[in-house]
């Protein structure tokens, strides 16, 4: 009888071999050994990179050379803005013959301190427009009111003396006085006024004569063509110069007033000139609440 030693795979019926054999890791962390690779930086190399970077810094420095020495960056052309004429041609004779040298050579700040300096200039700015021109735009501080002092100023907001106003020059401003030449508390003083002009319309504040400070937080107003003192104290100043000229028909009854005083919120208070056709009007009356 003949035995297969062999037999194939198929006729096997060892179970060990007909079952998938499954892949078994086994158990613990397996140790992976990593290799690290050195770099050695070679002479050669170091010498490169110096030579690199050197000859960087060459070129940028032959760069700026030529162009701080090119004669198409220098400054040819300056445009002045500005909304007063005086001013625009004060600042065009001021560049005029100059030698302004090369456009990035300019130093801004420098220039731009040198014109605010100037009493009427409040705000400079300088911009460079390549390759070889500037521009000049130019902010004019406003005159708001003029100061009484040992002479007359015109003044803006910021107190800052921009013209002496000579005796009977006009210029149809607000004049500020205290009797004592704003000795004291002159910014406080000034503040108000600036509060108490800005609650008009410019209609209104062109109506408006004089501004007595004298008084601490107290603004005393006399308008045009009136001599009656109108006293205002620190608030609502448009809203009570209304009410003064709402009410101006009744109060011309009393004839001339020294003053009105509108302070108090339910009442206000009057004082007539004392003269001899207002005793005959008011024989009894120095001062009367409405």
């Amino acid at each position: 009888m003949a035995y297969n030693l062999n037999p194939s795979v198929r006729n096997r019926t060892h179970t060990f071999l007909s079952e998938p054999v499954q892949f078994q890791r086994g158990r613990g962390k397996t140790k992976t050994k990593k290799i690290q690779r050195k770099i050695r930086l070679r002479f050669m190399h170091i010498l490169f990179y110096l030579i690199l970077i050197g000859g960087i810094f060459y070129a940028l420095q032959q760069a700026y050379l030529f162009l701080i020495s090119w004669d198409k960056l220098d400054i040819k052309d300056v445009t002045v803005l500005s909304r007063m004429p005086e001013i625009k041609e004060e600042t065009q004779r001021f560049f005029e013959g100059k030698h302004l040298g090369n456009i990035l050579l300019l130093d801004i700040g420098l220039l731009q301190e040198k014109f605010t300096a100037h009493r009427w200039i409040k705000e400079v700015r300088v911009r460079k427009i390549l390759p070889s021109s500037l521009k000049v735009e130019i902010k004019e501080r406003t005159p708001v009111a003029l100061l009484k002092l040992d002479h007359t100023y015109m003044i803006d907001e910021d107190g800052v003396f921009l013209e002496k106003i000579e005796q009977g020059e006009k210029a149809n401003l607000p004049l500020l006085i205290d009797s004592n030449k704003f000795k004291k508390d002159y910014e406080e003083k000034l503040n108000l006024a600036w509060e108490c002009l800005r609650s008009f319309a410019p209609s209104e504040k062109e109506r408006l004569e004089v501004l007595d400070l004298t008084e601490y937080e107290n603004v005393i107003v006399r308008l045009k063509n009136n001599q009656t003192r109108l006293i205002l104290g620190n608030d609502r100043f448009s809203e009570k110069i209304s009410l003064y000229r709402r009410l101006r028909a009744k109060l011309e009854r009393f004839g001339d007033l020294e003053y009105v005083d509108l302070r108090l919120h339910d009442r206000i208070y009057i004082k007539p000139k004392r003269n001899i056709a207002q005793r005959n009007f008011i024989p009894n009356a120095n001062k009367e609440a409405f």
